[in-house]
């Protein structure tokens, strides 16, 4: 008898081109994988990621939506990643979960797979600036001797400081980068990298730190604003942004004569990505 499998998987990923994907919340499913998974910390760790924490990601038998539900996966959940056909939103992957219970296929925008550790000693990489965000009104970030929560402060920062970016590094099992301040004392040390994003210059556009959120102003009437995987037009396209839509501002930068932004869509599923900074207002 011959082998039907490939035809089946040509055609079901051409049934998939033509269907837009959408994941989902939880639905009728014959399995079920919840739990959340470790963070991913090294090459070959895959999770489910890419959508709200308490979404659910359908897993079909086959690589299209045309293929019947076999089981959900809960965001973080760690899984082995197989074979994967097709581009952009019409990418499938071949999944299944660590015990080995549930097998099948998910959209692979869905996929976050972890990258080698940055080494201790490894200060490479990053913007030139950070600011400062994510901190309590009355809370300040502590600049730190060493990369551990247990020495010495040396200052505090609050929110919307600009710090120039001397490198980061996981110490300890968290991230920590080294700052220099801009303003006031000089003073070199170390901060969790968890309230630091990309910021400009200080005095650039404006002055002052970037905004925490952008929204979507200037598109023609019925155009979209792709989200892309990377800074460029050969991105991608992960998702579409419509006219008006809010974004949290994760950074920008200039790519040839272009200026991208990094952002994260705000409610319903998350998916974060790339687009042209000109269609960016404040307001």
């Amino acid at each position: 008898m011959p082998d039907l499998r490939f035809p089946r998987l040509l055609l079901a990923f051409i049934a998939g081109v033509m269907l837009a994907l959408q994941p989902v919340s939880a639905g009728r499913a014959e399995a079920q994988v919840s739990g959340r998974a470790e963070p991913v910390t090294g090459p070959g760790v895959t999770t489910i990621g890419n959508i709200a924490t308490n979404a659910k990601v359908e897993l079909r038998s086959g690589p299209s939506v045309l293929f019947p539900v076999v089981g959900t996966l809960g965001y973080g959940t760690r899984v082995k990643k197989g074979l994967c056909i097709g581009g952009g939103s019409a990418r499938w992957c071949e999944v299944s979960t660590m015990d080995g219970k549930l097998s099948g296929y998910v959209p692979g925008r869905f996929l976050v797979e972890g990258k080698v550790p940055t080494p201790d000693d490894d200060l490479a990489g990053g913007p030139d600036y950070w600011s400062v965000t994510g901190l309590a009104s009355n809370e300040r970030l502590g600049v730190r001797l060493e990369p551990r929560s247990g020495s010495d402060v040396l200052a505090t920062l609050k929110n919307g400081e600009i710090v120039r970016n001397l490198g980061c590094k996981i110490s300890g099992g968290a991230r920590w980068c080294k700052i220099r301040s801009t303003t006031g004392m000089d003073v070199t040390g170390w901060v969790s990298g968890s309230y630091l994003r990309e910021s400009a210059a200080p005095g650039a556009g404006g002055g002052g730190a970037s905004p925490q959120y952008y929204f979507v102003r200037g598109l023609s009437a019925g155009d979209t604003l792709n989200v892309r995987t990377k800074p460029s037009t050969q991105g991608d396209v992960i998702a579409r942004l419509s006219e008006g839509a809010k974004v949290r501002n994760l950074g920008c930068e200039q790519s040839g004569q272009t200026r991208w932004c990094r952002i994260r869509t705000t409610g319903g599923v998350e998916v974060t990505g790339w687009v042209n900074a000109r269609y960016l207002r404040e307001k």
